[in-house]
């Protein structure tokens, strides 16, 4: 249960604010000055304190800084009834995650605190990934982990190890469920800014009249219904990593905005003349192709290149099957303690299923289809009728199309274009590009029966120039 501390000295409003959250399920303690705050601190970890600004003995924002240098990572909302913009800067200086004014508007109650909650739980559950310190099969603790012994995931592994203490920009690729966001928190938990805000900002679920207020802020009247201003996410990340969810989605407009603070840093608040200064870390996700949206002029070019000064692409599930049992064992481990339900064993009916499915959800499904499974198994071992799934049913040989065909020959060239390399980077000398033109070549003339037209053909060069190939390989037929 989230516990949340509200610090004031109405108790009348105290009262309020206390029924208000323990109607919502929250463990609630109160205290009515700003040293008594203190000493509760030093007792208890919080979820979220809402802290009045003006106290008899220590008034919030000097209460404010002694909370920071305790519970850094604990969301803190200030409450004003004398709210100035003076103030209001103040407290986003010394860490406040926002502020509220009095009297209070119980929907936007709800909605600050909902969001720094939910804030206060990314920047608190970890995520793990497998290094030389922390490998794929250790003890489950209270953690996320990143999962997968895939080649293409232990490059991701160390690519994250090597870039994650870089205040560099991060541009993560890959389809829907790949696991983009684990891996930008990942990434933000092993840098020195882990004590400093993570924010996130879906710019595909945000209306774009709304974007630009959303990232950066407005002034009180800055268009109708701006009855006070508003900080935006980017003033309030100062220090800290921002997360942009879905980057292809947002507009020419905001990215042109977003490409002048990642150059200098500055930015104006809507409606405000005053140019502000930002120390934030940008990672950003993606499914969409952005190279490809660039030619059709839907997304900055420059914005582009900015971004991806690291670039990591997440590999969909169906290209790391052989990751599926250490995957659904991680989770069953997970879930099991989750709904302590003593489930030991997955059968291995239901671990052939899950390994012949194809995953077009990715890892987001599998993990949606273990919690379903852990939650209707009734004993101690997970059947295959618990898991949700159709078999899928084998595709015959010879009817797979082009296009999968080319997308399991550009995976399989991805594994072994990592073994060319790195024997051109151990053995210099070595003609990689002429060892794979020779096995191709005796590959396809084998397959044609070493009929020379045929294999010519399905090579696309002439036959002059398969004799020659042949004759510089020393490929020979079986009657040569």
């Amino acid at each position: 249960m989230e516990r949340i501390l509200i610090v004031d000295d109405d108790e009348g409003l105290v009262h309020f604010l206390g029924r208000f959250f323990k109607r919502q399920g929250y463990d609630v303690h109160s205290c009515t000055g700003g040293r008594t705050a203190l000493d509760y601190v030093a007792r208890t970890q919080f979820d979220l304190i809402l802290l009045d600004y003006k106290m008899p003995d220590l008034n919030g924002l000097d209460t404010l800084k002694e909370i920071r240098k305790s519970q850094v990572k604990t969301p803190v909302i200030i409450m004003t009834a004398y709210g100035t913009t003076e103030t209001v800067i103040e407290a986003m200086r010394l860490g406040a995650y926002d502020y509220l004014a009095k009297p209070f508007d119980r929907e936007e109650l709800r909605r600050v605190s909902a969001d720094a909650l939910e804030v206060n739980r990314l920047m608190k559950e970890v995520v793990s990934f497998p290094s030389a310190h922390n490998d794929a099969s250790a003890d489950l603790q209270s953690m996320v982990r990143i999962v997968g012994t895939n080649r293409k995931m232990q490059e991701i592994y160390k690519l994250i190890g090597q870039i994650a203490d870089k205040d560099v920009t991060v541009l993560i690729t890959g389809e829907s469920g790949t696991g983009k966001e684990l891996v930008a928190r990942a990434i933000y938990h092993h840098s020195h800014r882990k004590n400093k805000p993570f924010l996130t900002i879906n710019c595909a679920a945000i209306p774009d009249t709304l974007f630009e207020s959303e990232l950066f802020g407005y002034e009180r009247g800055a268009f109708t219904g701006a009855e006070r201003g508003h900080i935006g996410k980017f003033e309030r990340c100062h220090g800290g990593t921002l997360f942009f969810d879905e980057i292809g989605d947002m507009s020419l407009s905001t990215q042109a905005k977003v490409l002048r603070i990642l150059q200098q840093g500055e930015f104006e608040r809507l409606g405000g003349t005053e140019t502000l200064k930002a120390d934030v870390r940008v990672i950003a996700a993606t499914n969409k192709d952005l190279e490809e949206m660039v030619v059709q002029g839907l997304f900055r070019e420059d914005l582009l290149w900015r971004l991806k000064i690291i670039s990591i692409h997440l590999p969909p599930l169906k290209e790391r099957i052989e990751d599926v049992p250490v995957l659904v064992d991680y989770f069953v481990r997970r879930f099991s303690r989750e709904y302590r339900t003593p489930i030991r064993h997955v059968s291995e009916a239901a671990l052939g299923k899950l390994k012949s499915y194809s995953w077009p959800g990715n890892v987001r499904e599998l993990e949606n289809c273990i919690r379903r499974a852990v939650l209707l198994c009734q004993g101690d071992v997970l059947l295959e009728e618990h898991l949700g799934i159709e078999r899928e049913e084998p595709v015959p040989p010879g009817s797979v199309g082009s296009h999968q065909l080319l997308q399991n020959i550009e995976r399989k060239l991805d594994d072994l274009l990592v073994d060319l390399t790195g024997l051109a980077r151990r053995e210099p000398h070595t003609n990689t590009f002429e060892l794979v033109e020779k096995a191709f070549i005796s590959r396809v003339l084998k397959e044609c029966g070493f009929n020379q037209v045929k294999a010519a053909k399905m090579l696309g060069i002439s036959r002059n120039t398969l004799r020659h190939r042949m004759k510089k390989y020393a490929v020979l037929s079986p009657d040569d």
